[in-house]
């Protein structure tokens, strides 16, 4: 991954309308793009068009990046924006997929117990499965805070939530998951 001055230079480059330099950062960030729009769709070709969408409003507005916070702040909250546009529009309309189609990589090292590391797949399906249920707003604080592993602060920026609602979502998005788990397997 690139420090922060790499990225800048990119981008104070891509604002001089380099492509070449745009093109540097889509390749850095296109998979931070597609795992939370992935995350927040939960639907792979939703979340493969929102990459391109999300690319396209970058370069258009790049011009308005503030380098006072991090370029990925910046693009996280244009991501979410993005996706929650796309939710609205697909609110009256079904999802087209089922929880099964959905694939999480995982790699095994060879030093690895292959029972521990089938079981920590299973659980980490199982809490991208309840995630899918829950509301948008606790789904992407959840996402940002324990999959993303963004402080509130970012959180806060991307999300223009105060401190306090990101708390109280993380909290009831914990709290649900860790129910659905329960009544799965009590011992969880």
């Amino acid at each position: 991954m690139m420090n922060q001055e790499q990225i800048q230079e990119l981008v104070d480059r891509s604002k001089r309308n380099d492509t070449i330099a745009f093109a540097q950062l889509v390749s850095v960030f296109q998979a931070m793009v597609f795992r939370l729009a992935f995350r927040l769709l939960c639907d792979e070709d939703e979340a493969k068009d929102m990459v391109q969408d999300v690319f396209v409003k970058i370069w258009i507005s790049i011009d308005k990046y503030d380098a006072s916070c991090r370029f990925s702040t910046w693009m996280y909250k244009i991501t979410c924006n993005t996706c929650y546009d796309r939710l609205r529009a697909l609110r009256r309309t079904p999802p087209a997929y089922s929880s099964e189609t959905i694939s999480v990589e995982h790699d095994i090292g060879s030093g690895e117990n292959i029972e521990e590391a089938l079981s920590h797949k299973e659980l980490k399906d199982l809490i991208l499965r309840f995630t899918e249920e829950l509301t948008p707003k606790q789904r992407l604080v959840f996402t940002l805070r324990d999959i993303e592993e963004l402080d509130v602060a970012e959180v806060v920026i991307i999300t223009g939530l105060s401190p306090e609602k990101i708390k109280h979502n993380l909290y009831q998005a914990r709290k649900q998951i860790r129910n659905k788990m329960h009544q799965i397997d009590p011992g969880l």
